[in-house]
């Protein structure tokens, strides 16, 4: 079983967004109702989300890993089941990306990847592999 974990660190409040992070003046709509089959529109509206959304939304899988094309790679799921996609440039800026350090858990059957922080979002993955031990 592989598991994601985000954290914020406080570096950023909670209440920042992408536009306010990356000092982008506001534009568009901040509210998910207006979500719609525009990815642009709806790259408006991600980017005016703040650091808690993407964070509880990060952990409760409403926004997951989701390979589509060279410019999707992350898409929001309402609880209804629609699917919205996020333009990579959104997820690239804030969602961690780059591995800081791994470390093998004491049972030798799964590891922990730490993620080199953004902003003040921080994940932790864990990976097993269920059946094997990972070589010592």
């Amino acid at each position: 079983m592989n598991t994601s974990v985000y954290t914020l660190n406080g570096s950023q409040p909670a209440s920042a967004t992408i536009n306010t992070l990356t000092n982008t003046p506001s534009t568009g709509s901040a509210d998910l109702s207006t979500l719609s089959s525009s990815v642009e529109t709806n790259t408006l509206v991600f980017k005016n989300q703040p650091l808690s959304w993407w964070l509880e939304s990060l952990n409760s899988g409403a926004v997951k890993y989701t390979p589509i094309s060279n410019d999707v790679n992350w898409s929001y799921f309402t609880p209804s089941g629609q699917q919205f996609h996020i333009r990579i440039e959104l997820s690239n800026v804030l969602i961690p990306n780059r591995s800081k350090s791994s470390t093998r858990n004491p049972d030798n059957s799964s590891f922990t990847v730490s993620f080199e922080p953004k902003f003040s979002l921080e994940r932790t993955d864990t990976m097993s592999m269920p059946g094997s031990r990972i070589s010592k």
